[in-house]
């Protein structure tokens, strides 16, 4: 009897220390925000359920960093620079000893998810799932997944409607239209929306005011014998033309319009989506300070903007990979005539 006592006794003492043990552990990952389930484990890249759910910025920004340390002969990461709330906007770079470069910008508009979604399926595949895209590995790509983080973060904390950077402004006003907000006629908008800070298209208090910007232009810069450069957004279908400005079309517009034919012909064949192809000026109002322009003032020989047919606010996570799959046939399709087209022309002063 004595020693059974003695027995539960030590094993109580035992359980209450062990206790004891997880809950300073617990406390400690607490004190340094180490998630509590990462303790006992190591993530891998398969741990991100990437096609099942809308991840958040720190989860992308975490599987970005795992694919570039599971696949470094493959992928590499770059830091562009940070947000206005210190979020960090990260390239990724598949395919690096290849000469030429496709550039993809995902979620520029912070409601537009699918930009995102696209993005990160692209990545998956080219990294993960390379054998089934053969002519996929002939380019470099650079892909900016989430151009917009804290725009982003505030569409799934606060409102999902919510399109701008989250900047504050002088005035009180908060964000910036990043779609207004580069050196491409940004001077000629007259509209109240775009020279309101409280409009939904404020395009700043002057070209590259937003950290967001000015990264993305850093890299544009960078990469001006990029051979395709593609604005992933929703509200489609379509693939958009340069220029946003003015209804006249860019110098080199055969080379662009067959670049884009080849795109919605793959795309229709995938998805049996009618994509129309155009140039934006001709569907829209002029506009001004966008992103495809000052790709296209650079020098950079095709820029397009693609957007697939869902809504700001209708895409679901079924609709992850079919988008996905759609993205990465179209773009592929693109970047294959892309670098045709101008090896062909390359004697042509174009």
């Amino acid at each position: 009897m004595i020693q059974f006592i003695i027995s539960r006794t030590i094993s109580s003492f035992i359980l209450g220390f062990g206790l004891l043990a997880i809950s300073l552990q617990v406390l400690e990952a607490k004190q340094v925000d180490i998630p509590i389930e990462c303790l006992n484990e190591t993530k891998t890249s398969d741990d991100f359920n990437v096609f099942d759910f809308f991840l958040t910025h720190g989860e992308t920004q975490e599987w970005l960093n795992l694919l570039a340390t599971e696949y470094p002969e493959t992928c590499q990461i770059q830091s562009l620079g940070q947000s206005s709330e210190g979020r960090e906007i990260s390239a990724i770079s598949i395919y690096n000893d290849q000469p030429k470069k496709i550039i993809l910008l995902g979620n520029l508009k912070a409601r537009e998810w699918v930009g995102m979604t696209s993005s990160i399926f692209i990545i998956h595949e080219l990294v993960r799932n390379s054998a089934s895209y053969p002519h996929a590995n002939k380019f470099q790509w650079i892909i900016v997944p989430i151009t917009n983080p804290d725009g982003y973060e505030y569409t799934r904390e606060h409102n999902r409607r919510w399109a701008k950077t989250r900047t504050v402004q002088q005035d009180g006003n908060i964000g910036v239209n990043l779609e207004s907000n580069f050196d491409a006629q940004w001077g000629s908008a007259t509209s109240h929306s775009a020279l309101n800070p409280s409009g939904l298209l404020y395009r700043g208090s002057e070209p590259f005011s937003e950290p967001e910007s000015r990264a993305i232009k850093e890299l544009l810069d960078s990469h001006e014998d990029a051979i395709l450069v593609v604005d992933l957004q929703a509200h489609g279908p379509n693939i958009f033309m340069p220029w946003s400005y003015t209804d006249e079309p860019v110098p080199n517009i055969d080379l662009v319009r067959a670049v884009a034919d080849a795109g919605h012909k793959a795309m229709n064949a995938q998805s049996q989506q009618e994509f129309e192809v155009g140039i934006i000026s001709d569907y829209a109002p002029f506009e001004y300070g966008t992103c495809m322009d000052y790709c296209s003032l650079i020098g950079i020989k095709v820029c397009l903007i693609l957007r697939q047919q869902v809504g700001t606010h209708n895409l679901v996570t079924n609709d992850i990979i079919p988008f996905g799959q759609e993205a990465m046939v179209g773009i592929q399709a693109m970047a294959i005539e892309s670098d045709w087209q101008q090896w062909q022309r390359s004697g042509d002063n174009f």
